[in-house]
């Protein structure tokens, strides 16, 4: 009787692989030293609740000294966005309008962020536009937001009543979290209205879709920041990763 031949089964062995992540680099610019030593001049005039026992300032919450050439350097943060921004009634007997602009875009310390940016134009022309802003970082294992409050002084109106530039004139401990903790930074936005060219576009940026319900205006942005940011650097639970009790 003739035996049945088996077929050969090939092994195959899997092996882990890693994959590199892209890279974080510093800006290879200088910013100006001036620039963070009046920022630090100015929060270390403010209250803080960083005080020890004889009033003194906690240096790590608020620096009181004149920033090094590299940490100046570290504190220069500079952001590009865009997106789609809406208008729409105000919510209150004294706002005017509500301006709300959210997009996609990238920083010097998160290379995939998301933003948003809502902006009340009071009744009163001769008063200033006031609002909030907040950037998060995509990868929310970071858990990282960045929050400020901002305004526009009504010569920063175009037209049409949207704001074109704004002051970043405090971050917002009651948004900022992660590596942004009760940290210090001022700073400017600028915002751009208009078709966003293709080549300022980032990958997952998708243009708007049909205008919404009670908006009185709605079209696309690119948005710009230029400020100088503190923080601890002792808040960012993502530097730990490479301990494993």
């Amino acid at each position: 009787m003739r035996e049945s031949r088996r077929p050969k089964i090939r092994s195959r062995s899997a092996r882990p692989g890693l994959e590199g992540l892209e890279s974080r680099a510093l800006p290879s610019h200088l910013a100006a030293t001036s620039a963070a030593a009046e920022m630090h001049q100015r929060f270390a005039q403010a209250p803080s609740n960083g005080s020890i026992p004889n009033n003194a300032p906690n240096q790590l919450i608020t620096p009181t000294g004149v920033p090094t050439r590299r940490e100046s350097r570290r504190e220069n943060f500079q952001a590009t966005f865009v997106g789609e921004y809406t208008i729409g009634p105000g919510r209150f007997s004294t706002e005017a309008a509500d301006f709300y602009f959210r997009g996609v875009g990238r920083d010097t310390q998160v290379l995939n962020a998301d933003i948003q940016l809502r902006v009340v134009r009071p009744s009163n022309p001769s008063q200033d536009s006031t609002g909030i802003l907040s950037i998060f970082d995509r990868n929310i294992d970071s858990n990282s937001v960045l929050g400020y409050d901002v305004y526009a002084t009504p010569t920063q109106l175009d037209a049409l009543g949207r704001p074109t530039k704004l002051a970043l004139y405090a971050l917002d401990t009651n948004i900022s979290a992660g590596l942004y903790v009760d940290g210090q930074s001022q700073g400017t936005m600028t915002i751009h209205y208009g078709k966003v060219p293709a080549s300022s576009r980032p990958p997952h940026y998708s243009p708007p879709g049909r205008t919404l319900p009670g908006v009185l205006s709605q079209g696309t942005a690119s948005i710009t920041i230029h400020a100088q940011l503190y923080t601890w650097q002792s808040a960012f639970n993502l530097r730990n990763v490479s301990y494993n009790p």
